[in-house]
């Protein structure tokens, strides 16, 4: 009886092979289509063309907002997409960040620009779509939708997530404000906002005790030593935090991973 249980839970071979083939395909769609891999080289590899109006190029002024870009679409989601390829099943926890991470962005998309959000209906599409396709592949569906219960928490990650948030929270308040006053057809500060709010989250779920936390916790911890060497890199330019901004971000980054291989090897 027991035997022919844990058949049943085992995912199906076409489950198996779906999964990984449409993750590939999202993540280079993020990194490549939606540009976030090339924006995320903003900082260092400026693309402003001296005025020009192609799409693929990026104003100065929006330089440190590209490296937001990037933190969202390269780092958290691609990350999320990269680190599923192994053992997807055994790791809800990263598939719950990446559809509440999309559904966050369509939430902060609609409130602070919802005439934009009318006229671009078809990135609710576009991303809702991509849910649905991974989730059909996905065994554990509902697991990744409603997590189960931590096994408790790594207080340090814990009281680090929640200072990261405490200051953190008003930046993404007042670039949800500064959407609301762009007159530019473009989502660069609502995008700061929603990308500061899904790195909050993925923080304080790394530091609950689950399978896929220690995963997540890597991403967290990269994201953070990327955006502060990008603000190192555009100090000065709107919404960068600027010379010590990006080194307490950075410090901030090496010490969650340092804190998290430490409460990993304690378990």
């Amino acid at each position: 009886m027991l035997a022919s249980t844990t058949v049943t839970n085992q995912p199906k071979r076409w489950k198996r092979i779906g999964f990984g083939v449409v993750a590939v395909l999202f993540a280079l769609f993020g990194f490549f289509f939606l540009q976030g891999a090339t924006e995320a080289l903003e900082p260092w590899v400026p693309s402003d063309c001296g005025g020009c109006n192609d799409e693929t190029f990026v104003p100065d002024s929006y330089r440190w907002l590209a490296a937001s870009h990037g933190a969202l679409l390269a780092f958290l989601f691609g990350g999320c997409l990269i680190a599923l390829l192994r053992k997807p099943y055994e790791k809800p926890v990263l598939l719950h960040v990446y559809a509440v991470g999309h559904l966050a962005f369509l939430a902060v998309l609609a409130i602070t620009s919802p005439q934009m959000a009318l006229q671009k209906a078809f990135v609710f599409v576009m991303f809702l779509l991509v849910l649905l396709v991974l989730f059909a592949f996905y065994h554990r569906r509902s697991a990744a939708i409603k997590l189960e219960p931590a096994g408790g928490y790594a207080r340090p990650l814990l009281a680090m997530s929640a200072a990261a948030a405490l200051i953190l929270v008003p930046v993404a308040i007042h670039a949800g404000m500064q959407q609301m006053g762009e007159t530019a057809d473009q989502f660069r500060w609502g995008e700061e906002a929603a990308m500061l709010l899904v790195l909050l989250y993925a923080g304080f779920l790394a530091s609950a005790k689950r399978a896929g936390s220690f995963a997540l916790g890597v991403i967290v911890s990269l994201t953070y030593v990327y955006l502060g060497a990008a603000a190192l890199a555009v100090p000065t330019h709107p919404g960068s935090w600027g010379l010590a901004g990006g080194a307490a971000s950075i410090v901030f980054g090496l010490a969650f991973a340092g804190t998290l291989y430490y409460t990993q090897r304690s378990r």
